[in-house]
């Protein structure tokens, strides 16, 4: 919330205002109730209103909506999620704590002001990402895979009662550098590398000048013995935040001892420390505590010592074993058992002995020499604890007195941890670094998709050419970067289903993250400008708690994109209006498409779509910013097996194919031949521009003949006199025959 800085005198203030929250105004339910609720969405709901059920109907005369129980609040939110991420809730939280402190502040202005009416309103809602950091929503991380958790297959780190989702990395582009990374910390800072990619080209060069010296071959052992000392360091954010507590961590009960803060510390016997369940100070680092535990790993010798005294003091008549027992807190005893009556067998001579307590088979006494025991010795084992209390207490005070260099070193071997993983990886899935350069463009040579080529024997590179931004802004571009100055800022791919399309579409996009993210690529070669977006409308997530349907989802995806979309965005765009009426579908595709390559500032564009009437049409016209494109496949019209009729090759390739080859990847799929045939004679009469009804009503020769069998059949039933037949054998006996003469 900003506010107007400025100095009086000499003190100056901060140009905006901190305020402590309360959790409760974070609630994302009533975050969203509270979007809901502003007008910014007047403008909108004057041209269309979405009502759903709220309460019921109230009066059925009435004809209100409002009044007839729906409401607003879901069309609202609907047109809401077009223009910003509904499904952050990190984010949708945030803005309604910001939201509850504006209204507080306008009531209280409202109540000791006269002030303006338009204070502290909100006029429009807009996203924003942090500087100096590529825009990322949660669409694009889960399109592109590039987190993805899944539950834990352990059921000890599954359950309600964790404070934290029992999940693990599935497979994903972070799961692939994360297996290189060795510290905590060091996961840590990769994860939020990969969260944040940057748009600021010294901190990618940076990055790509680190991975480089590594990767030379010169530097190989140097970068195993880092990699090997980095597995033993640990993180010590949390330690220092145990420190300051006094306490341990809470899983000590459950992992060890080995895992709490004192691990850490050279100074604590972590062995004995297990052992006892307590903190256990090493010898050699206390004089006085070095003399005390040796008085109390003696006092075994002693004990043996008084009570054969004591023994000798016991009438030899009574043959029992007496012992001397010590006691934390309750000293030293003397033991003796108990006789069938359920008394001391032997308990002094007049009141020399006093008894202390009784347990189920011996009673506990205490004489002259016990005291004199308690006296000179004391409670050795309190003594002993507390004077490790004293020592740990004191040893934790002199390391939080370096907190600050401690905590940087350890977030400085995260900062290496993650670079070296990336620097791994890079060496593992055999990448290269790509050339980053100032032009608004994408020019990669051999591109692979990282996840992909880890499923498949064999991978097909591909290569990639696009230019966004103002027409002169490509021009501009260097004859060292472009061989043709004026390259295109769309891409739209035609083909077949599975011929790699998506595939292609995502690996220009990975290829274009991990470059941000400071990692090398995947391909033979790259040169990539900044992209400050990457947006996609892929993979719709569909759940049964949003009242939306699939179409609506896209449409929500389409519009929240194209309200985002700047010169400098990567968008993906894939199968765009297949979930509607085909001409409104084709209508949308075109009118989207057609408005981005009039942008002046425009972005790069990846399309596929199988709508091949935007071009036969001519509702697409051919211009330099647009290139169609295909995945190679080659057919084989003499094949009789289905999956040897076509070969995908998954080779990019200029130019439009208008071959879907849908009714082969039915069959490939289990769809019955009958079917296939049938789909494949109406296509090919949908193509000469026959009419299909007609088509559709024509009878097969099968179908002719059933019929003029039912004919036949029908004309003899009608033929008959039944008005002679009394009983049901001689209906029975007529039905025979007829059927009889018919099959004959």
């Amino acid at each position: 919330m900003s506010l107007i800085g400025g100095s009086v005198g000499t003190h100056l203030y901060l140009p905006y205002q901190l305020d402590i929250r309360p959790s409760q105004e974070f609630s994302h339910s009533n975050a969203t109730a509270k979007l809901a609720a502003l007008e910014v969405a007047s403008a909108h709901e004057q041209r269309m209103k979405f009502f759903v059920p709220h309460n019921g109907l109230i009066d059925p005369e009435q004809l209100e909506a409002e009044s007839l129980g729906f409401t607003l609040q879901e069309g609202r939110l609907l047109h809401m999620a077009s223009s910003i991420d509904m499904e952050n809730t990190v984010t949708i939280g945030c803005a309604g704590a910001v939201l509850a402190y504006l209204q507080r502040r306008r009531t209280i202005d409202s109540i000791t002001t006269l002030g303006s009416a338009g204070a502290y309103q909100v006029r429009s809602v807009e996203m924003f990402s942090l500087k100096g950091t590529m825009f990322l929503n949660r669409s694009t991380l889960l399109s592109l895979q590039i987190t993805e958790s899944e539950s834990h297959p352990s059921m000890l780190n599954q359950g309600p009662r964790r404070k934290s989702p029992a999940s693990k990395e599935g497979p994903s582009v972070y799961g692939l550098f994360r297996r290189f990374a060795h510290t905590p910390q060091g996961r840590n800072r990769l994860r939020q590398l990969f969260l944040r990619p940057s748009v600021e080209m010294n901190v990618i060069s940076e990055r790509h000048d680190f991975i480089s010296v590594y990767l030379r071959q010169d530097n190989y052992n140097a970068l195993n013995k880092i990699v090997k000392s980095l597995k033993h360091i640990k993180n010590l954010q949390p330690v220092m935040i145990n420190l300051r507590k006094g306490i341990s961590t809470g899983s000590a009960k459950i992992t060890g001892f080995k895992t709490t803060v004192w691990a850490t510390l050279l100074a604590v016997d972590i062995d004995c420390s297990e052992d006892q369940g307590r903190t256990v100070v090493k010898p050699g680092l206390d004089l006085e505590l070095d003399r005390m535990k040796d008085t109390y790993d003696g006092l075994n010798d002693l004990l043996k010592e008084v009570a054969t005294e004591i023994a000798a003091t016991i009438p030899e008549s009574l043959d029992i074993d007496v012992n001397v027992i010590y006691f934390p807190q309750l000293g030293f005893n003397i033991a003796v058992p108990l006789n069938d009556r359920g008394e001391a067998a032997y308990s002094g001579i007049a009141e020399d002995w006093e008894l202390i307590f009784v347990t189920e088979n011996r009673a506990y006494f205490k004489d002259f020499r016990m005291m004199e025991m308690d006296q000179s010795l004391g409670d050795i084992y309190g003594l002993i604890c507390e004077k490790e209390i004293e020592i740990v207490y004191g040893l934790a005070q002199k390391v939080l007195q370096y907190e600050d260099v401690l905590v940087q070193v350890s977030d400085m071997c995260g900062q290496i941890d993650s670079l070296l993983a990336m620097a791994q990886a890079a060496s593992f899935y055999n990448m290269v670094r790509p050339r980053m350069v100032e032009e608004n463009m994408i020019r990669i040579k051999g591109g692979r998709h990282i996840l992909q080529e880890l499923t498949v024997p064999s991978y097909v590179p591909n290569d990639t050419f696009l230019v966004g931004g103002s027409w002169e802004t490509g021009s501009r571009a260097s004859q060292e970067v472009l061989e043709n100055p004026h390259g295109p800022s769309m891409l739209i791919l035609t083909g077949p289903n599975y011929s790699g399309k998506s595939v292609y579409m995502k690996q220009v996009a990975l290829n274009v993250y991990l470059a941000q993210v400071g990692s090398f690529v995947p391909a033979e070669k790259a040169e990539i400008g900044v992209t400050d977006k990457i947006l996609v409308k892929m993979n719709s997530q569909e759940s049964v708690s949003k009242i939306q349907s699939t179409f609506m989802n896209d449409l929500q995806q389409i519009s929240f994109d194209l309200k985002q979309v700047t010169g400098r965005s990567l968008l993906l765009i894939d199968e765009f209006g297949k979930g509607t009426n085909e001409s409104d579908g084709i209508g949308l595709a075109c009118g989207i498409l057609e408005h981005l390559l009039n942008l002046e500032d425009a972005p790069k564009v990846i399309a596929a779509t199988h709508f091949h009437e935007i071009f036969e049409n001519g509702f697409l016209q051919p211009r330099p910013r647009l290139q169609l494109g295909h995945m190679e496949v080659r057919i084989s019209g003499e094949a009789r097996h289905v999956d040897d009729q076509i070969t995908y090759l998954y080779n990019f390739r200029p130019g439009r194919s208008n071959k879907s080859f849908g009714t082969i990847c039915a069959a490939m799929n289990g769809i019955s031949q009958t079917i296939v045939d049938r789909a494949n004679e109406l296509a090919a009469l949908s193509a000469r521009g026959e009419n299909l009804i007609a088509a559709c009503a024509t009878l097969s020769a099968e179908e002719t003949e059933t019929l003029a069998e039912a004919d036949v059949l029908a004309r003899r039933f009608l033929g008959w006199d039944l008005s002679n037949t009394r009983d049901a054998e001689g209906v029975r006996d007529m039905l025979e025959s007829l059927f009889a003469r018919t099959e004959e």
